[in-house]
């Protein structure tokens, strides 16, 4: 039999869930944007989350979750970038903290961003919004889009690059509303 989790540590799970889950996608850009090799930033975004678990008994609950998670998200950034101090593209500490704090005021711009483009994608034909998820969340090459299609190549590129220039239309017209 399953062992019962005291509501009290319920609570205090749904609680993290519910500030994790509102701020992951800045968390994550935030990541990305100061690691771009896709694996590395994957495995520094999982020991983030990891740690913000951890730490989150610490977490004052009358302060903002996103400024905290980011900080903590930037301590994995700045210890990944310590572990490769091989690596000739390395920078120094001094540099490498203003390039996360500069990636902390993008991630605050790109949120209204991603949210835009998440309703403009909503708005889309399932076909459309299927080849968005093949390309670009899975990651599937145009070639295999093509070939489990039966179209073409360059058939597969003009729709994406059709599509892309529609998302783009939608949101800043979204962010044109919101202003």
């Amino acid at each position: 039999m399953a062992d019962v989790v005291p509501s009290t540590d319920t609570q205090i799970y749904e609680e993290f869930l519910r500030l994790f889950t509102r701020d992951q996608l800045r968390v994550v850009a935030f990541i990305r944007a100061l690691i771009h090799d896709h694996t590395a930033a994957s495995d520094v975004f999982q020991e983030t989350c990891l740690e913000l678990w951890r730490s989150f008994p610490s977490f004052r609950r009358d302060a903002e979750f996103a400024p905290w998670a980011l900080g903590i998200a930037r301590n994995q950034v700045l210890k990944h970038w310590r572990s490769h101090d091989r690596d000739r593209h390395i920078f120094s500490e001094t540099l490498l903290t203003e390039l996360a704090g500069e990636a902390i005021n993008l991630a605050d711009e790109l949120e209204p961003r991603q949210t835009a483009l998440n309703e403009c994608v909503q708005q889309l034909a399932p076909r459309q919004q299927e080849l968005i998820q093949q390309f670009y969340g899975a990651n599937q090459p145009a070639k295999r889009i093509a070939e489990s299609w039966n179209r073409t190549v360059h058939t597969v590129y003009k729709s994406l690059k059709v599509l892309r220039r529609s998302l783009l239309e939608c949101v800043e017209q979204k962010l044109a509303e919101e202003a």
